[in-house]
């Protein structure tokens, strides 16, 4: 009975080892894929709460006549106004929110519509 717990206790040993060795080669594999790749730090520049609110409630007025009493588009052009938000404090300061640029607002309108989980529900123009 030792013997065949020796075994047993041998066994799982060399199953441990495969494991790490496995772990640390799929590891730096990895690591080599992503190693081209740049790094991209997201960063937002910090705004009051009350720019915050007028953003995305100049945003909302300014649409909210072409989705009317619809709840659903009213969510997501809220959710768009609230990405376009931050696409905005990614790249800007409160105080510099004039200076945004036209070619700015169309990628950033794109992207946002993109990543909405209704795009179809968001017919803004």
């Amino acid at each position: 009975m030792d013997k065949n717990n020796n075994l047993k206790k041998e066994n799982l040993g060399k199953y441990f080892l495969y494991g790490i060795i496995a772990a640390a080669v799929l590891f730096f594999v990895l690591k080599e894929i992503n190693k081209d790749e740049p790094v991209v730090k997201a960063f937002k520049h910090n705004w009051s709460t009350e720019a915050d609110s007028n953003f995305v409630k100049l945003c909302y007025d300014k649409y909210k006549p072409q989705v009317k009493d619809d709840l659903i588009k009213q969510e997501t052009m809220k959710a768009f106004c609230r990405c376009m938000l931050e696409k905005i404090k990614s790249k800007y300061d409160e105080q510099d929110a004039d200076k945004i640029s036209d070619s700015d607002i169309k990628q950033w309108d794109s992207e946002c519509r993109a990543s909405i989980q209704n795009p179809n529900n968001l017919n803004l123009k």
